[in-house]
Protein backbone atom coordinates (compact mmCIF):
# COMPACT_ATOMS: atom_id res chain seq x y z
CA UNK A 1 0.00 0.00 0.00
CA UNK A 2 2.76 2.80 0.86
CA UNK A 3 4.35 2.05 -2.34
CA UNK A 4 1.09 2.75 -4.80
CA UNK A 5 0.90 6.10 -2.41
CA UNK A 6 4.64 6.66 -3.18
CA UNK A 7 4.71 6.30 -6.98
CA UNK A 8 1.13 8.68 -6.67
CA UNK A 9 3.16 11.34 -4.70
CA UNK A 10 5.90 11.19 -7.42
CA UNK A 11 3.96 11.19 -10.11
CA UNK A 12 1.75 13.77 -8.88
CA UNK A 13 5.14 16.00 -8.01
CA UNK A 14 6.53 14.82 -11.58
CA UNK A 15 3.12 16.77 -12.98
CA UNK A 16 3.78 19.81 -11.06
CA UNK A 17 6.73 20.71 -11.69
CA UNK A 18 6.58 19.50 -15.48
CA UNK A 19 3.88 22.53 -15.86
CA UNK A 20 5.79 24.87 -13.53
CA UNK A 21 8.26 24.49 -16.59
CA UNK A 22 5.34 24.92 -18.91
CA UNK A 23 6.02 21.31 -20.60
CA UNK A 24 3.72 18.73 -22.20
CA UNK A 25 4.03 15.31 -21.69
CA UNK A 26 5.17 14.92 -25.86
CA UNK A 27 8.14 17.63 -24.81
CA UNK A 28 9.16 16.44 -21.61
CA UNK A 29 9.01 12.79 -23.09
CA UNK A 30 11.30 13.80 -25.68
CA UNK A 31 13.47 15.36 -23.13
CA UNK A 32 13.84 12.40 -21.48
CA UNK A 33 13.79 9.50 -24.61
CA UNK A 34 10.74 7.87 -23.18
CA UNK A 35 7.37 7.47 -24.71
CA UNK A 36 4.29 9.62 -23.92
CA UNK A 37 2.64 7.00 -22.58
CA UNK A 38 5.23 6.78 -20.27
CA UNK A 39 5.33 9.73 -18.71
CA UNK A 40 1.21 10.04 -18.22
CA UNK A 41 1.59 6.28 -16.77
CA UNK A 42 4.51 7.75 -14.40
CA UNK A 43 2.67 10.37 -13.64
CA UNK A 44 -0.42 8.79 -12.65
CA UNK A 45 1.68 6.61 -10.54
CA UNK A 46 1.09 3.41 -12.59
CA UNK A 47 4.61 3.14 -13.58
CA UNK A 48 7.81 2.45 -11.58
CA UNK A 49 10.58 4.66 -12.70
CA UNK A 50 14.42 4.22 -12.32
CA UNK A 51 16.92 6.03 -10.57
CA UNK A 52 18.18 6.95 -14.01
CA UNK A 53 14.96 8.17 -15.11
CA UNK A 54 14.32 10.12 -11.80
CA UNK A 55 18.33 11.81 -12.20
CA UNK A 56 17.10 12.85 -15.29
CA UNK A 57 13.81 14.55 -14.43
CA UNK A 58 15.80 16.02 -11.99
CA UNK A 59 17.75 17.70 -14.14
CA UNK A 60 15.12 18.59 -16.95
CA UNK A 61 12.88 20.23 -14.55
CA UNK A 62 15.79 21.77 -11.80
CA UNK A 63 14.40 19.74 -8.74
CA UNK A 64 16.08 18.49 -6.44
CA UNK A 65 15.22 14.44 -6.77
CA UNK A 66 13.78 14.14 -3.53
CA UNK A 67 11.30 16.83 -4.32
CA UNK A 68 8.82 14.48 -6.05
CA UNK A 69 8.52 12.51 -2.70
CA UNK A 70 7.41 15.17 -0.94
CA UNK A 71 3.26 15.34 0.21
CA UNK A 72 2.64 18.54 -0.68
CA UNK A 73 -1.14 20.58 -0.89
CA UNK A 74 0.64 23.45 -3.47
CA UNK A 75 0.82 19.99 -6.02
CA UNK A 76 -3.02 20.16 -6.55
CA UNK A 77 -3.22 21.10 -10.33
CA UNK A 78 -6.47 20.63 -12.93
CA UNK A 79 -6.41 18.00 -14.94
CA UNK A 80 -5.53 19.45 -17.85
CA UNK A 81 -3.88 22.86 -18.55
CA UNK A 82 -3.86 25.21 -21.95
CA UNK A 83 0.20 25.23 -22.23
CA UNK A 84 -0.59 27.78 -25.27
CA UNK A 85 -2.65 29.97 -23.05
CA UNK A 86 -0.70 34.20 -22.84
CA UNK A 87 -0.30 34.41 -18.92
CA UNK A 88 0.60 30.64 -17.64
Amino acid sequence: MILIELKKTFGKNVRYYRFKKKYTQAKLAELLDVSTNYVSRMERGQHSTSFDVIEELSKILDVEPYKFFLKSKDTDLPLRVDMKKKGN
